[in-house]
């Protein structure tokens, strides 16, 4: 946030909705002020200019990004790190196959039955 060629942008510009909604431009100003974020004022074009409203709050985007929870950060698996995933992944995948060999037929439909029962949403994955 100390770029100091970063652009500024109102609450408008970034979230396309009014800062009056929910007090949400009072919240925006006030964590503004608490952070030490310099706010600069903006004056409105002539036809969206009303008696108390001629100039609108703009902020630097990082700080609406960290505000408003968009400020995720992706990080890289390096090639060496994906490759060691993938073959332990496929090591566990070869000794869960050599286990239903050796499972009679009986056991690998319970087992089947039961595997069918579990949740497998991406959402739970552990990565």
């Amino acid at each position: 946030m100390n770029n100091i060629n970063e652009m500024y942008v109102s609450i408008y510009e970034y979230t396309g909705r009014s800062a009056t909604l929910n007090n949400v431009g009072r919240e925006v100003m006030d964590a503004a002020l608490k952070e030490g974020i310099k706010v600069v004022w903006r004056d409105l074009p002539p036809d969206m200019k009303r008696e108390n409203f001629t100039q609108v709050a703009t902020y630097p985007r990082s700080f609406l990004n960290k505000f408003f929870g968009n400020d995720v950060k992706y990080t890289m698996i390096d090639p060496v790190t994906l490759n060691m995933l993938f073959d332990k992944l496929t090591a566990l995948e070869e000794k869960f196959n050599d286990l239903i060999k050796k499972l009679d037929n009986k056991q690998e439909e319970q087992l089947i039955t039961k595997l069918d029962h579990v949740n497998t949403d991406d959402d739970e994955l552990p990565f």
